[in-house]
């Protein structure tokens, strides 16, 4: 198969080249990476990992810096199973762009004598996109035009962002509370990243696939526009309360809500939480109250190489009248007395399609999912049909992936299969019509990583998404043009650097 990278300007990814291989100079002496997994959790495509700032051994406060980078180069053929791109001018087919960003970062910890912990961040964010951008044309930047019986010829510019990702300020209670664990009043307010549960309902807080932001995979943007979080802990009891602002470009959500978990050390967590969409420019979201049961731990003590994780919400809006409803069952196990060390889990998530027949929504909204630490391939269901087909709406998904080492140090790799099927049919089209099936798609995915040391990662990513009867209706729309019938296939070369 032979994959063209169109319009990817040399001199422009040469130059990203040498600000990573700059990076990567000052990385040759660290540690190698440890076995097991894949990319670090810090600045991953999606990741909600935040560096600690350390601590200090004296009264004036410490700072500690540090920048994270990424470049990614794609290539996406047969884009929505052959239909082409949408929302440009030439429904081209195969699509290819370079996404690139820069993320210097600070963090700063004073501990103030008799008085606890006082903490911030600060971490600007610099994003370039070139090529044709994603399969919905949301981050179309300079690309070539291709029309009927007219030479090609260059449209759009490449898009690039500089603006601030997170800006902090907290405060710890340290040893002064003796009612409390250490540290067991956390309070802080700005803009900061937080994540409820798995993610699966709340941990992006930032939309970047629009023209203004103009990066899609990547996604180095998640802290939200404001958020003040208190945190209590008191073993086994977490309770966090949070009042959370999204961007523009996710509607300016206002959203405030709790969280109480029951911890055990050897056994892992069960929290329940309840959150409202205080405000909202959607008007399906404006006044929404979600509740939810969340899970994650090994409930073996004798077998802590097997882990249990699953979670539950509900939707409820009266005006309008909304009832939708989400869950997740999930099992790994590790397996260290085989070669490779593998890794094999499975996963079943189901998120409610909206009934044609009622006068509800019964439709869940996926609200502000995204990337997390439990790696690819999570809340993103695909590197093609759950990247750039559907988010987690109408949708029933098997998920089955492996996770093995190689014996070449460093060395990684992922397979991920996805059996996805509508969870009705009847409102299933792009256009809210029926489908014939609930049969929406297969995929595979194979990740092959090499992570020298903890703070550079390599990553070749290929996807293959086969359409089911339903996914081929999903777009037949009468011009005979809308054609979906093909296998949509994704080739990936991703290098992230973090330190």
């Amino acid at each position: 198969m032979k994959i063209h990278f169109k319009e990817i300007s040399v001199m422009r990814v040469l130059g990203c080249w040498a600000v990573l291989s700059a990076a990567l100079l000052l990385t040759n002496n660290l540690p190698a990476y440890a076995a097991g997994a894949g990319a670090s959790d810090e600045d991953k495509p999606k990741s909600v990992a935040a560096a600690d700032a350390g601590t200090s051994d004296n009264n004036m406060p410490k700072f500690d810096f540090g920048l994270s980078a990424g470049l990614s180069l794609m290539s996406l053929r047969n884009t929505h199973f052959g239909l082409g791109q949408q929302d440009v001018t030439y429904y081209a087919k195969d699509i290819s762009r370079t996404e690139f960003y820069l993320a210097p970062r600070a963090n700063m910890q004073w501990n103030v004598p008799e008085a606890g912990t006082v903490y911030g961040g600060f971490r600007p964010v610099g994003s370039f996109t070139n090529g044709d951008g994603d399969s919905w044309g949301l981050t179309a930047s300079e690309h070539y035009n291709f029309q009927l019986n007219q030479p090609p010829s260059l449209v759009g510019k490449s898009m690039y962002r500089i603006d601030v990702d997170s800006a902090y300020l907290g405060w710890k209670s340290g040893d002064k509370l003796s009612f409390l664990d250490a540290d067991g009043l956390d309070v802080s307010f700005g803009r900061q990243n937080f994540q409820l549960g798995d993610g699966m309902v709340l941990v992006d807080g930032n939309d970047e696939a629009n023209q203004s932001k103009g990066i899609y995979w990547l996604d180095p943007r998640q802290a939200w526009e404001g958020a003040g979080l208190v945190r209590i802990k008191k073993d086994p009891y977490n309770i966090e309360l949070f009042t959370l602002l999204t961007d523009k470009d996710s509607f300016n959500d206002v959203i405030a809500g709790g969280n109480f978990e029951l911890v055990s050390k050897k056994l892992g967590k069960v929290g329940v939480s309840y959150f409202n969409i205080i405000d909202s420019e959607m008007d399906n979201r404006d006044g929404m109250s979600v509740y939810g049961l969340h899970a994650r731990g090994n409930p073996i003590p004798s077998m802590p190489i097997f882990e249990v994780a699953g979670e539950v919400d509900f939707q409820k809006n009266s005006n309008p009248n909304v009832e939708a409803h989400a869950y997740f069952l999930e099992a790994k196990l590790f397996i260290p007395f085989l070669p490779w060390y593998p890794t094999v889990g499975y996963r079943y998530a189901s998120f409610s399609g909206d009934k044609g027949s009622t006068s509800k929504n019964e439709g869940w909204d996926y609200l502000h999912n995204g990337a997390t630490s439990n790696g690819f391939g999570y809340w993103y269901q695909g590197i093609v049909v759950g990247t750039y087909e559907t988010r987690l709406s109408n949708l029933n998904t098997h998920f089955v992936n492996l996770t093995i080492v190689p014996p070449v140090q460093g060395s990684w790799a992922k397979i991920l299969y996805y059996d996805h099927r509508f969870d009705d049919k009847s409102t299933a089209k792009i256009d809210g019509s029926a489908v014939s099936s609930n049969r929406f798609a297969t995929e595979w995915d194979v990740i092959f990583g090499y992570s020298p040391s903890k703070k550079v990662d390599y990553m070749a990513i290929y996807g293959n998404a086969t359409p089911g009867k339903g996914g081929k209706d999903r777009y037949a729309f009468p011009a005979p043009a809308a054609i979906s019938d093909k296998n949509s296939t994704m080739l990936q070369f991703t290098v992230l650097v973090h330190f």
